[in-house]
């Protein structure tokens, strides 16, 4: 508890220092292009329109899903996926990439997962919208379910920085690890009901299991806003899992920070 204690008042100290360094990384990230930022939406809008080709017109997969076209949900669930296969990698890899902050100016270090979770949170929230803005421009009105899209958004943020902030540790301490995590975006897209949707598999057991996963529940609560119109509660064991995988997690993180936060300035 002392330790959480601690991390939270790191983030509440330097909560204005968090969102500077966001911005920074975003602009660093894309510094020297021509186009400067706005290369932060051109890769998911050609991936979303390959998406498009390929679904739509080379596969022509057009059965609707609760009278939406299957590429609006497929949207739906693919949009909150591109932070999360980001912050994968990038929180995994975030104290490394900002070791200066810790060797030279002693910056608290459970914070720098964070304004990068921050950073890449900004690019997904504008994706959001214009996810918003295809749907009306589609022919479908917002309506009083999409109330809960700012809630999956916090909760998304919420258990992908402890996972950057465990990650971001162990890869510090393990090169091994954050090669074990860049393999396993790809199995995490496949496994994850991002293209297809888990609750329609047969198999009970491998059902369940898919539904352990924190990616798979809240692809599906973005679907279940967007598309199902159903409410988080309407699916209460998912919401069981999460609470369980956020304090599993929780648990994980700041044991790691309490072991390694001394060994990580000696290896850095």
């Amino acid at each position: 508890m002392k330790t959480l204690k601690k991390i939270t008042i790191e983030h509440i100290r330097y909560r204005k220092t968090i969102l500077k360094l966001a911005k920074a990384d975003l602009i660093k990230t894309y510094k020297g292009t021509v186009l400067g930022w706005p290369w932060v939406l051109v890769r998911p809008i050609m991936t979303l329109g390959v998406y498009y080709f390929a679904f739509s017109i080379g596969l022509k997969v057009s059965s609707p899903v609760n009278d939406y076209s299957f590429f609006l949900w497929l949207i739906a669930g693919v949009v909150p996926w591109f932070y999360m296969r980001d912050i994968l990698t990038a929180g995994a890899s975030s104290i490394r990439k900002y070791k200066f902050l810790v060797t030279k100016i002693k910056y608290p270090i459970s914070t720098i997962p964070t304004f990068v979770c921050v950073s890449n949170l900004i690019v997904n929230c504008i994706l959001i919208i214009l996810v918003m803005i295809v749907f009306i421009l589609l022919g479908h009105s917002p309506d009083i379910y999409w109330i809960q899209i700012p809630f999956y958004i916090l909760v998304m943020f919420v258990i992908f920085s402890i996972w950057s902030l465990f990650s971001g540790i162990v890869a510090t301490v393990s090169n091994d690890f954050m090669q074990l995590v860049k393999s396993s975006v790809i199995i995490m897209f496949w496994m994850s009901g991002v293209m297809y949707d888990v609750n329609s598999i047969n198999s009970e057991i491998i059902r369940n299991i898919m539904l352990i996963n924190p990616i798979t529940i809240i692809i599906n609560g973005f679907r279940d806003a967007f598309i199902y119109k159903e409410w988080i509660w309407d699916s209460p064991n998912e919401f069981i899992n999460l609470c369980v995988i956020f304090i599993i997690m929780l648990f994980l993180a700041v044991f790691c920070y309490k072991k390694l936060e001394h060994e990580i300035v000696d290896i850095l």
